[in-house]
């Protein structure tokens, strides 16, 4: 067996060691920097953020969402679901991470959707951050794509389904925020047939 031993000086050392340091930190901060921009723009933790998205993205809705369901993505997904998380994963997201949370669907009408009527907008929000959404036709041959607004308004992408019968069907209640709006007009309701 051959051995060779190789001396390096100190000085050499220690600059070797300081620039792989350096190297490593950059990476670590370029990282750390990457993602706290993108947790920035995708959180979402009341109306004024979701309608900021909204409107960078370039579509006009309502000012308010028109219905909020809370819905738990399940642990096994079936074909529905894969089919789904796959146009999540073009955009982006990925439904896998969330399985078994617990998960706010904001829906808003879109009304600069070209040619079409009776356009939804849901934004999927779990623990204040954007995990994912669509854009869909309620008509019964209807289409569902990404949240971003198509190149043109008749694509035949792949990120396009020609029906609505492929977004999961969910188990809901309402959100808080409906939740708190119905408790707080049923206080009042109350408090106005005792003062009567």
């Amino acid at each position: 067996m051959f051995i060779k031993t190789v001396k390096i000086k100190s000085f050499w050392a220690a600059v070797t060691v300081l620039a792989i340091v350096v190297v490593a930190a950059a990476a670590v901060l370029f990282a750390f920097k990457h993602a706290q921009e993108k947790t920035a723009a995708y959180r979402m933790t009341n109306e004024t953020q979701r309608q900021q998205f909204i409107k960078d993205l370039g579509w006009k809705v309502s000012d308010e969402y028109d219905t909020c369901r809370i819905v738990i993505i399940p642990e096994e997904f079936d074909e529905v679901y894969k089919n789904y998380n796959d146009l999540q994963k073009q955009q982006g997201f990925d439904l896998a991470e969330y399985k078994g949370r617990t998960v706010e669907i904001y829906s808003y009408p879109v009304y600069n959707y070209e040619g079409e009527q009776n356009v939804m907008m849901n934004l999927m929000i779990c623990d204040g951050m954007l995990i994912g959404g669509d854009v869909c036709c309620t008509e019964l041959d209807g289409f569902m794509h990404g949240l971003k607004k198509p190149k043109t308004e008749t694509t035949t992408d792949s990120a396009v389904t020609q029906t609505t019968e492929s977004a999961p069907d969910v188990t809901t209640t309402p959100c808080a925020d409906d939740a708190l709006a119905e408790q707080s007009q049923q206080t009042t309701t109350d408090e106005s047939s005792q003062a009567a």
